[in-house]
């Protein structure tokens, strides 16, 4: 992530944004926004560069977040240890300041575009794949999204191919395993 862009922090506490707020400004000359809930950031969602989440507002939200998990930092307050959750980026609201500015420099590193597709699939691949993960067919899926045969197969393609998973009882596990279902 670059400086001088907008990220949104969402759903922390006024200590919590404060926090960051502070730690933000040594190195860092973009604007951290606060916003108390998720239905006062959505107007604002697409002129932010990233998100800093509360974990509560993140699990509630996962449709918004999740195909957007590369620009996501998740605060899980209750949580002393916040190990690799499939890739998603979390920091404990426990951890030492050091542990803190560490994630933060992670959240705001440039993201290599050219080699993570995984957070960059389409809402209506993300639709697809739950269809998959369902025990649809291609057919099922066409007619429930009123698309043709062969527009289902290209998405699966996309997913396969971004994903790197071939079967549809692979697809259904990452689907699984990554909040989409």
């Amino acid at each position: 992530m670059n400086s001088r862009q907008r990220i949104a922090l969402i759903g922390l506490s006024t200590l919590e944004s404060l926090g960051i707020r502070s730690i933000l400004r040594d190195g860092w000359d973009g604007t951290a926004e606060y916003f108390p809930s998720f239905e006062e950031f959505y107007p604002f969602s697409e002129k932010m560069a990233g998100y800093i989440v509360a974990a509560d507002i993140f699990i509630y939200n996962m449709d918004f977040f999740l195909p957007r998990k590369m620009k996501t930092l998740i605060v899980a307050r209750n949580v002393a240890n916040c190990a690799d959750h499939s890739g998603l980026l979390m920091l404990s609201a426990k951890s030492d300041e050091a542990e803190i500015k560490g994630k933060l420099k992670e959240f705001l590193a440039p993201q290599d575009d050219g080699d993570d597709t995984r957070g960059d699939l389409s809402a209506r691949e993300i639709e697809v794949l739950r269809l998959i993960a369902a025990g649809k067919i291609n057919k099922e899926i066409a007619d429930e999204l009123c698309i043709s045969v062969n527009t289902v197969i290209t998405h699966r393609k996309n997913l396969s191919s971004k994903l790197g998973i071939k079967s549809a009882s692979g697809l259904s596990l990452y689907a699984m395993m990554n909040g989409f279902i």
